[in-house]
């Protein structure tokens, strides 16, 4: 199948959402009927307009969205991993075709320079932030418009990258995905995406952690990236916040939740329509943060729906 690296990268990405329990098994016994009873008629519209509904999504199973002190930990913890996951899902169906893809933070498919870039390093302590999603907008260049099966590459010995490895000859993702992200690093833009169930017990997290990477300085031996990558280099750097929210409202613009949040360089964002000075619905946030990738996601959209059962089957529609 001809897949330049970044869809390869976007089928991974959703793959693995999927190869989680918690994912996969409220996706089956729910989320897909209630995704598909909103995509009746599958257009760009309505699948961008899926964001005012997350929260609804969410919401329809019994565990994942219900407050209250009778949740056990083990549903706190597991409706947040299941809330990033849907988030995840959604954001990739809309970037489909684009430069952009969304990653669930891991070794695994996160470049490493980036990886490095988001480093903060307390003295000889390093601690990495509580990035839920790493959003990844990989440049208009020809390495990553091209099959990805006719990538030539070469590391820092000059020794050529092979494009399988192992008995099964799988693609060479990491090593592949390291060495364009090194060659390219100051063209690349990334976005930090964290995304919580709750927002009033959470709120300050994302607003801390945008400041740190504001910051152009620390005393005390604090500092954010490594020698050889930073932030600074990459060609755009956001943080973002994502909420269902399942905390009691009313949120208002003067809600402590709500300021803590209101100026984060990539904004704040909830399951729902947007409310003026509270949050954005998720579905603007591919305009806000990722235009340069996803100059018309109607567009890509558009084209990707007749593929939505070939093609891009990974979504499982």
């Amino acid at each position: 199948m001809t897949q330049n690296i970044v869809e390869h990268l976007r089928e991974l990405a959703i793959n693995k959402l999927f190869n989680t329990n918690t994912f996969s098994n409220v996706w089956a016994q729910r989320w897909q009927s209630e995704v598909n009873s909103k995509l009746a008629v599958r257009n760009a519209t309505n699948i961008i307009n899926l964001g005012d509904h997350l929260t609804e999504i969410f919401k329809s199973t019994s565990n994942s969205g219900k407050p209250g002190p009778s949740r056990t930990q083990s549903d706190v913890s597991g409706g947040g991993a299941a809330w990033e996951a849907l988030v995840c899902w959604y954001l990739n169906l809309c970037l489909v075709g684009t430069n952009t893809v969304v990653v669930k933070s891991s070794n695994e498919l996160i470049p490493e320079p980036i990886r490095e870039s988001l480093k903060v390093s307390y003295g000889t302590f390093v601690s990495n932030t509580e990035s839920d999603l790493i959003a990844i907008t990989f440049p208009s260049l020809t390495n990553y418009a091209i099959n990805k099966t006719t990538l030539s590459l070469v590391n820092n010995q000059g020794i050529a990258i092979p494009l399988t490895i192992g008995r099964n000859s799988r693609f060479n993702t990491k090593a592949i995905l390291n060495q364009l992200a090194e060659n390219d690093f100051s063209s690349y833009e990334v976005g930090v995406i964290q995304c919580k169930t709750n927002w009033n017990d959470n709120a300050q997290i994302p607003m801390l952690w945008d400041l740190i990477y504001a910051s152009n300085g620390f005393r005390n031996g604090v500092s954010v990236g490594t020698s050889a990558f930073s932030i600074r280099n990459l060609q755009h750097f956001s943080y973002s916040f994502v909420t269902v929210p399942t905390s009691r409202g009313p949120f208002t613009s003067n809600s402590t939740a709500v300021k803590r949040v209101s100026n984060l360089s990539g904004g704040n964002f909830w399951g729902q329509s947007s409310q003026s000075n509270v949050a954005h619905s998720i579905k603007e946030m591919c305009s806000m943060n990722f235009s340069n990738g996803a100059t018309n996601i109607r567009q890509s959209i558009s084209v990707a729906i007749p593929l939505l059962s070939t093609t891009y089957s990974y979504f499982r529609l």
